[in-house]
């Protein structure tokens, strides 16, 4: 009995790690004096949800390094991007798409005048389309701003003159790479992700806008346990991109009291961030954000 009473006491105690019902995570070693602090974003909520969580803010304005994924300073203009990164064309697309997707691409495209959106890979024209989904797209009543979430994090750790470090290199020379590299499956299943986005929006179907309510709900599922290199896409540029980041962050929070605010994603499974401190030796533990 004792073995299974155990085995029960894990299996719970995993559960309440995968929904603990918070956005913030803090982050320890035994013997140090340091105290780092994870915080998940999503990209696309409004900025002045951050304000209303309380000790989230108070977490930020107590750390001596601030991390995003990419600074402002770093991060490269819409024309620059599709200058780097337009590397496709409507034939390559279209040998894609069945004339039914295909229809459904030149109806958006054409509704929201963007006839360069044929010369982005299918993973890079899939995180905007989802981008435009969640920003332009999803009725928000309270929203005064179009800016990210992170952008905020990182003007306000800049006004309290918090020093701003970015993880990744630019954003977009890592896309570049990365859909370089995708195989021709891997470019077939971004379109159909493309293609749905556009669809919803098309139809004007707002189901997916509840995950913003979801998440400043705290309603967030980690899945700590799930491996996600087993996952459908394997999602080979969250796994490097984490693999690069842990690197710097466990050197940081040796030495000092951090704040890192990433999309809520880099957070989950065992792969994330919190899985691979911990596997460092740290403590990694869920506290109220608000």
């Amino acid at each position: 009995m004792k073995p299974l009473f155990i085995l029960l006491l894990l299996c719970t105690g995993l559960h309440a790690q995968n929904t603990p019902g918070t956005l913030l995570w803090e982050v320890s070693r035994q013997g140090s004096p340091f105290k780092s602090y994870l915080f998940g974003t999503f990209h696309e909520v409004e900025p002045s949800f951050f304000a209303t969580l309380h000790n989230a803010v108070a977490k930020l304005s107590a750390a001596e390094q601030v991390f995003v994924e990419e600074s402002s300073a770093q991060a490269s203009s819409s024309a620059a991007m599709f200058s780097q990164l337009g590397t496709w064309s409507r034939p390559q697309w279209d040998s894609l798409l069945t004339p039914g997707q295909q229809a459904v691409f030149q109806e958006f495209t054409g509704r929201a005048e963007r006839p360069d959106f044929y010369k982005l890979p299918p993973l890079v024209l899939n995180r905007t389309v989802s981008g435009m989904y969640f920003l332009e797209f999803c009725p928000v009543a309270a929203r005064s701003s179009y800016e990210m979430l992170d952008t905020y994090i990182e003007r306000l750790a800049r006004h309290q003159q918090k020093p701003v470090s970015s993880l990744d290199r630019k954003q977009s020379d890592v896309l570049q790479q990365a859909a370089a590299t995708r195989s021709a499956a891997q470019d077939s299943m971004y379109a159909r992700y493309c293609i749905d986005w556009m669809q919803k929006m098309l139809q004007d179907d707002t189901k997916d806008c509840a995950l913003l309510d979801k998440y400043k709900r705290f309603e967030v599922d980690y899945q700590l346990d799930t491996d996600l290199s087993q996952t459908l896409d394997g999602a080979p540029l969250l796994i490097e991109r984490n693999r690069q980041w842990i690197a710097t962050l466990e050197t940081a929070m040796t030495s000092k009291n951090c704040f890192v605010a990433v999309g809520l994603r880099h957070l989950f499974y065992k792969q994330g961030l919190i899985e691979q401190l911990r596997a460092r030796g740290f403590e990694v533990t869920p506290i109220a954000a608000i």
